[in-house]
């Protein structure tokens, strides 16, 4: 029989913060991946009909609004996964979609530092069945997307963090 380790809060705030800013045992984090990256970059498909880096972004940040949200009790609106179809390809949309970014990231930390260990075993609709699983999902979908970035500008423009 199988043994459920408890991760607390402390813990997933510091495993978020590593997975969004660095210090991931993963590799690069997000913003690591992101670090100079300029607009022209974000918009290419170098994997076909794959999701270029700028979409993957409002993705990314669409799922940590959404777990915010979701802690907080608001109910799942989970129709289009954020993917951002509204790029004109400026690099004020670039600089919108980051900061939108930041802003998810912001909103899902500050909620997870503010439960207890014990809110963590709450039920949460929409998601693995509980607020930790919630959050340990979007701890492995965003070490996920951050290798696909990584993949997606080693391909495009020979280079990494």
């Amino acid at each position: 029989m199988s043994k459920t380790l408890k991760i607390e809060s402390g813990t997933l705030a510091d495993q978020l913060e590593r997975s969004f800013r660095g210090g991931a045992w993963h590799g690069p984090a997000i913003t690591e991946v992101l670090s100079g990256v300029d607009a022209g970059l974000v918009r290419r498909r170098p994997f076909g009909g794959g999701h270029s880096i700028f979409e993957l972004v409002g993705h990314i940040g669409f799922w940590m609004d959404a777990a915010s949200k979701r802690i907080g009790g608001a109910g799942a609106e989970d129709t289009d996964s954020g993917w951002l179809s509204t790029d004109d390809g400026s690099d004020e949309a670039w600089d919108a979609a980051r900061q939108t970014l930041e802003n998810s990231y912001s909103g899902l930390r500050s909620a997870v530092i503010a439960l207890s260990d014990e809110q963590l075993d709450h039920a949460i609709s929409h998601a693995d069945p509980t607020i930790r699983g919630l959050l340990m999902g979007i701890l492995q979908h965003n070490a996920y997307h951050a290798g696909q970035m990584m993949q997606i500008l080693k391909t495009v423009a020979g280079k990494g963090p």
